[in-house]
């Protein structure tokens, strides 16, 4: 490193802990957006945190033959709670919402086993990630990846073509509307050879996605496919009261 960026990287670091100091984090929840207390450090508070259906199980475990993936890691079920939290996350910039629910991931992760070789985002299209100017996905992907101490491979899996909006689309539908839509590059395939792959987004519905993706990595040699994320519908369908998911 030079001085140049030594200094760079001593100043940022200063400036993080002074914001640190003026906006401590978890200060606010992240649901109701009243005071938190200190200890929790995934920024909700008791009463939020007992509003929302967390899960103990895959909710597609009933229907993982129907899938190429694995199996489906879920903190807890797609309702009001978790929405409010994704919304903030993907439609208001709130990237720092990316740490809190990432480090939710890794520990329903390490709570559920497995041996993994790397963390592989779900991929936008370029043109979706400048309008965004993040991909929500590689954020999430930073802090799980560093919590279960894994390489993050943001080069084995793209979004070739970009799709219309699925947010009332049927499981069905959607799956044939990403058909193709997700490929691992040619060079990629090597690394992928007999990886086990942990899937990262931040809502799971009606699984399209997810298999897309499987589908794609396990034709370029990946052995496994296990899909973490945050929320997920209770059995893998959009109910008509949790449909309004942004991609």
């Amino acid at each position: 490193m030079t001085p140049e960026g030594g200094i760079r990287g001593i100043l940022s670091k200063a400036a993080s802990g002074a914001l640190d100091l003026v906006f401590p984090k978890n200060l606010y929840c992240l649901c109701c957006e009243d005071t938190c207390e200190k200890s929790r450090i995934h920024g909700i508070c008791d009463s939020c945190a007992a509003q929302m259906n967390w899960l103990d199980h895959d909710p597609f475990r009933a229907s993982l033959d129907e899938f190429a993936f694995d199996r489906v890691m879920s903190c807890c079920v797609y309702g009001f709670y978790a929405r409010k939290i994704i919304h903030g996350l993907k439609l208001h910039s709130r990237t720092y919402i990316a740490e809190n629910i990432g480090l939710l991931m890794a520990e329903k992760a390490k709570l559920e086993g497995g041996s993994f070789t790397a963390v592989v985002p779900v991929p936008m299209t370029p043109a979706k990630k400048r309008k965004r100017g993040y991909n929500q996905t590689e954020l999430l992907s930073k802090y799980i990846s560093r919590e279960l101490k894994l390489p993050v491979w943001k080069d084995v899996l793209e979004k070739v073509r970009e799709t219309r909006s699925m947010r009332l689309s049927t499981g069905e539908e959607r799956r044939s509307l990403l058909e193709g839509a997700y490929k691992a590059p040619e060079g990629a395939r090597g690394k992928l050879n007999g990886a086990d792959i942990l899937l990262v987004d931040d809502v799971v519905t009606t699984g399209s996605t997810a298999d897309a993706c499987a589908i794609a990595l396990k034709d370029a040699g990946a052995r496994s496919v296990s899909v973490l994320c945050f929320a997920s519908t209770a059995r893998g369908y959009i109910d008509s009261a949790e449909d309004n998911v942004v991609q």
